[in-house]
């Protein structure tokens, strides 16, 4: 059987960022995450990291909105 959740620290090897980073991403909700009742473990599914991970990706990306595709000059 293989287990839906990984820990924080399988989590952040797969992101690529230290153990505290994603427990304070997790804290500011900025990443998805499962505190199960009563525990204080922190749980991530990993469908769900690779799906923000994609998204990331793609907002990262401008391809549109008025300075998409001008050149400007370096001051």
């Amino acid at each position: 059987m293989v287990r839906e959740t990984i820990n924080a620290k399988q989590a952040a090897q797969i992101i690529g960022i230290s153990d505290w980073k994603i427990f304070e991403m997790a804290r500011r909700g900025l990443i998805p995450h499962i505190r199960p009742k009563g525990c204080r473990r922190v749980l991530f599914r990993r469908t769900s990291l690779l799906a923000w991970l994609e998204q990331q990706e793609a907002a990262s990306l401008k391809t549109e909105g008025p300075e998409f595709g001008k050149i400007r000059r370096v001051q």
